[in-house]
């Protein structure tokens, strides 16, 4: 019965270290930065509407009658992007990250940052 114990343990043991991985020291890949005329062609109705609707405006978020804003129309996503609670809540809450099930792809961050930056207009 010890062996069987000693066996076990050893395995065991052996397959910690094997998973385990040192994070100690290791960077994440950095991101490329956008090219340098890609803010130029950022549209609303071209680019961020379609993020908008498909990540924030779904069913039982940011649509008609929801109390922090409805997103399903530009002038609703306009009063929370005047008052700034918008682009907190996308850049700016990495522990309570909008979209409730987490932060949008780099490229999607990048075309929203790129649309406010540029005064978020309704082109």
């Amino acid at each position: 019965m010890n062996k069987i114990k000693a066996l076990f343990l050893g395995i065991s043991i052996s397959i910690l270290f094997v998973n385990c991985e040192k994070k100690v020291g290791k960077t994440p890949a950095p991101v490329a930065p956008p090219q340098a005329n890609f803010c130029d062609s950022i549209k609303f109705n071209k680019h961020i509407k379609s993020i908008i609707l498909n990540n924030c405006a779904t069913s039982g978020w940011h649509e008609s009658g929801f109390p922090n804003g409805d997103f399903t129309s530009y002038s609703g996503l306009k009063l929370k992007v005047d008052n700034t609670t918008f682009k907190t809540r996308v850049f700016d809450s990495p522990n309570n990250p909008m979209p409730p099930s987490g932060m949008l792809a780099q490229s999607k961050l990048d075309s929203i940052k790129c649309w406010l930056d540029k005064g978020a207009l309704n082109d």
